[in-house]
């Protein structure tokens, strides 16, 4: 397959927060090229306004591509709804589109779109320091155990690029509010049993309304590249090759 695979996060997360996926993705596609990119208010685009609406992200988006050909989406919850958005809005530039742990309104209730569990913790890691910060968030996202030196990557690099909070308000509000329209290009979807931010049944239900089957991980946390990236390879590369 070769193409331009384009890797897209989530809320408050750039694209720092994939690791070594990206190089092992590339080695995985060797004809292709596997580029991360960063919506404004997040990695390296900390210093921009992140846009109010996820339609306003993939406009940036967009922007950054270098390709002209169609391209191929891999993204993680916020970062699903907008390749969703982009294939809806201009469908002669999205070959496909693999939403990991992605969910949209109006297919479930906001209690599983954001389980209420976390309301409190996302708020207090808004006023933490960047290491207590990044502390919750592993511990939403990883079913793994504490990982310190992970932990303190991210911490470091909250730090050289740091979120405001009016950019995270924005990005929240803007995932809240999304709404999606079945795109036309090829649609895959991987979600979580035991996702401890974002029920499953979320991803599940706006795959199952468009019939399309559900791939379904039962051991890893919401960022399966990070708790369990050889499993992610093994499923991405299954549905493309």
């Amino acid at each position: 397959m070769a193409a331009e695979i384009i890797l897209l996060r989530g809320l408050f997360r750039g694209s720092y927060h994939w690791a070594d996926f990206p190089e092992r993705l590339q080695r995985f596609f060797s004809d292709s090229v596997v580029r991360c990119i960063d919506i404004p208010g997040n990695g390296y685009l900390s210093s921009e306004v992140s846009p109010k609406t996820i339609s306003g992200m993939v406009e940036s988006v967009r922007l950054q591509r270098k390709s002209k050909g169609k391209t191929h989406i891999l993204a993680v919850s916020m970062g699903g709804m907008i390749g969703l958005k982009w294939a809806e809005l201009y469908p002669e530039e999205i070959e496909s589109v693999i939403c990991v742990n992605t969910s949209a309104k109006g297919f479930s209730p906001f209690y599983e779109r954001l389980l209420p569990r976390n309301y409190f913790r996302i708020v207090r890691a808004l006023f933490s320091s960047p290491f207590n910060r990044e502390t919750i968030i592993y511990q939403m996202v990883s079913n793994q155990a504490f990982n310190r030196g992970t932990v303190n990557e991210w911490a470091n690099y909250s730090q050289n690029y740091p979120m405001s909070h009016s950019n995270f308000w924005r990005q929240l509000i803007a995932a809240s509010r999304f709404v999606i329209s079945r795109p036309k290009c090829d649609l895959h979807f991987v979600t979580s049993l035991n996702d401890r931010l974002v029920n499953f049944e979320a991803t599940k239900a706006m795959a199952n309304s468009w019939g399309i089957p559900v791939v379904v991980n039962e051991i890893d946390g919401h960022d399966i590249a990070l708790d369990n990236p050889e499993w992610l390879l093994k499923i991405v590369g299954s549905i493309w090759l």
